[in-house]
């Protein structure tokens, strides 16, 4: 029997947009099973996505107008009023800065979604920067996580103590916690999450359709780039 897994993903302006387009449009390939010509076997899981924002305003990326802009589904607080439960959490970088002490400048409404959610949710997932979304609602307290590289040092150094972060990792999983390196590493790890969820025969089949290359959660090229390890 299928099972629809609800996706919320965390948007407010500055986002970073490919930190869950190619991440979603690879969840949504779930869907591919439906196709007999492709004999991929029962797939277990489908998804219904939203994406929750401030306001139902056009969200703006942190690349201003040079890039698309994107449609909320849901507002925070709608989803809040509605008693809305979500399966999955994913959850993109948010405003530049938000590592800085004293600069956290994600709106307060996401924090709050995010800490009400997690108790509840199957899986909660973060991309790149998405890290400090996660610890500031205190989702990573005792857990293991890795993030950007490029930023590691400065978000290391600003987030609470009680996270151990691995500074050597395309992605990590702690529980149902799954955290990713910078931006494309959110694509990898969609696709560990699609193999964990309906195995490698469909794993295969949408990292065939995506050209997206195989690699495990250890092989970390900006680790060394960045001067981590």
């Amino acid at each position: 029997m299928v099972q629809i897994l609800s996706v919320a993903v965390c948007i407010s302006p500055e986002v970073t947009l490919s930190d869950f387009i190619t991440p979603m449009e690879i969840l949504s390939s779930l869907g591919a099973a439906d196709i007999p010509v492709l004999n991929l076997g029962e797939v277990p899981y489908r998804v219904a996505i939203d994406y929750l924002a401030p306001t139902m305003e056009p969200v703006v990326s942190i690349q201003g107008r040079n890039a698309p802009t994107l449609n909320p589904t849901l507002t925070y607080a709608d989803a809040m009023k509605q008693g809305k439960q979500f399966d999955v959490i994913w959850v993109p970088a948010g405003p530049m800065g938000d590592y800085v002490p004293g600069m956290t400048r994600t709106p307060d409404e996401e924090i709050a979604f995010i800490k009400h959610q997690a108790p509840h949710a199957k899986y909660i997932m973060s991309v790149c920067a998405g890290t400090v979304q996660l610890a500031l609602a205190g989702v990573l307290t005792g857990k293991r996580a890795t993030t950007n590289k490029a930023f590691y040092r400065q978000i290391v150094a600003a987030m609470p103590k009680d996270i151990t972060w691995v500074p050597e990792a395309r992605w990590v999983i702690d529980a149902n916690v799954w955290t990713s390196s910078g931006v494309s590493a959110g694509a990898d790890m969609a696709l560990a999450f699609v193999e964990h969820l309906g195995g490698p025969k469909i794993a295969r089949h949408i990292r065939g359709l995506t050209e997206i290359p195989e690699v495990t959660e250890k092989e970390d090229p900006f680790a060394k780039f960045h001067g981590l390890v």
